[in-house]
C-alpha cells in the first residue's frame, strides 16, 4: 500500500475529505462571498461548473459555515427525481410526511419555511439533472409577490448543462430570479502545483515527492480539474510503490499517463 511506501499517515488525494482539511483558493473564496451574500440579501443562487471541478467541496464548505440560527440549509443531491418525487423528497427533509396532491406541498414546504428560525435554503447539487416540469416547480415555490420577506430560499449547483436548460424560453421567469451567479473554474497551473503540494503536507508527505515538471503535467492532462488531478496524482502514487520509488518523475509519470488514454 503506498501509504506504507511514502509513510503517509493519511490518504493525500481523496475525495471525501473533512472540511477543516479542504483545499482553499481564490476561485473557492470568491465563490463562499457570492453565497455568503444569497443568505443575507438573495432569493436565488446558481452555481455551476465543469464535473469535478469542485462544486461540492464549495457547498461543503459553505454549508459548514452556516451559522444555524441565521440559516437552516437542507441539501438535496437527488436531482433526477420526477417533480412530484422531488417535492415529497424536500418535505420528508424537512422533517414531515409528504400530503397527497402537488398544491399541499408545496403548502408543506413554504410552511416549513415560515417557521424555521432564520432563513430557510434549499440546495439543490447535480441540478442539471432536473427536468422541466421541476425548475417549474421550484420557481413557483419563490415566486410569490406579497411576502415582503421570502420564507425560502434555493442554491443550484449544477454542470455545464444547466446554463443551457435555463436559456430555454421556458425559464425566463426562473432565470430573472437568480440574484447570485457563479462559474467555478479549473486551477490554474500555478494553483494546481499548489494544491498537489498541500494536499500531500495534510497527509504528512514531502512536496518533493513530486518533481515540479510532472506537477506541471499533471495540470497539463487534467486541464486543471481537482478530481483528475487526485485520480492521476493517486495513480502515480500507485505506479511508484509497485516500482518501489520514492520519487515521481517524468519517465514514471508518461507510464501512468499511459494507463488512462481510453481506447
Amino acid at each position: 500500500m503506498y501509504l506504507e511506501h511514502f509513510q503517509l499517515k493519511s490518504q493525500p488525494f481523496s475525495e471525501h475529505a473533512a472540511v477543516a482539511a479542504l483545499w482553499q483558493d481564490p476561485r473557492m473564496d470568491e465563490g463562499l462571498a457570492r453565497l455568503d451574500y444569497l443568505v443575507q440579501c438573495g432569493q436565488l443562487g446558481l452555481v455551476t461548473g465543469p464535473s469535478g471541478v469542485g462544486k461540492s467541496a464549495l457547498l461543503k464548505r459553505f454549508l459548514h459555515s452556516l451559522p444555524p440560527q441565521h440559516c437552516q440549509a437542507f441539501y438535496c443531491h437527488l436531482s433526477h427525481l420526477p417533480a412530484t418525487g422531488l417535492l415529497k423528497l424536500v418535505v420528508t427533509q424537512l422533517g414531515e410526511s409528504p400530503r397527497r396532491g402537488k398544491e399541499r406541498l408545496y403548502e408543506q414546504i413554504l410552511e416549513r419555511a415560515t417557521r424555521a428560525e432564520g432563513t430557510l435554503l434549499l440546495v439543490f447539487d447535480e441540478a442539471h439533472l432536473l427536468d422541466g416540469e421541476a425548475l417549474t416547480d421550484l420557481r413557483l415555490l419563490i415566486s410569490s409577490a406579497l411576502d415582503e420577506r421570502p420564507p425560502l430560499k434555493l442554491l443550484l449547483a449544477g454542470q455545464e448543462p444547466l446554463r443551457a436548460v435555463l436559456r430555454r424560453a421556458q425559464h425566463a421567469d426562473l432565470v430573472n430570479r437568480i440574484s447570485v451567479r457563479y462559474q467555478l473554474r479549473p486551477l490554474s497551473r500555478e494553483h494546481t502545483c499548489r494544491y498537489i503540494d498541500f494536499q500531500l503536507t495534510q497527509a504528512g508527505g514531502d512536496v518533493k515527492l513530486f518533481d515540479d515538471a510532472v506537477k506541471a503535467a499533471i495540470h497539463d492532462f487534467a486541464n486543471g480539474v481537482p478530481r483528475q488531478i487526485n485520480n492521476l496524482a493517486t495513480a502515480c502514487l500507485l505506479q511508484a510503490t509497485a516500482r518501489k520509488v520514492r520519487r515521481i518523475d517524468e519517465e514514471l509519470f508518461q507510464q501512468v499517463v499511459s494507463e488512462f488514454q481510453l481506447p
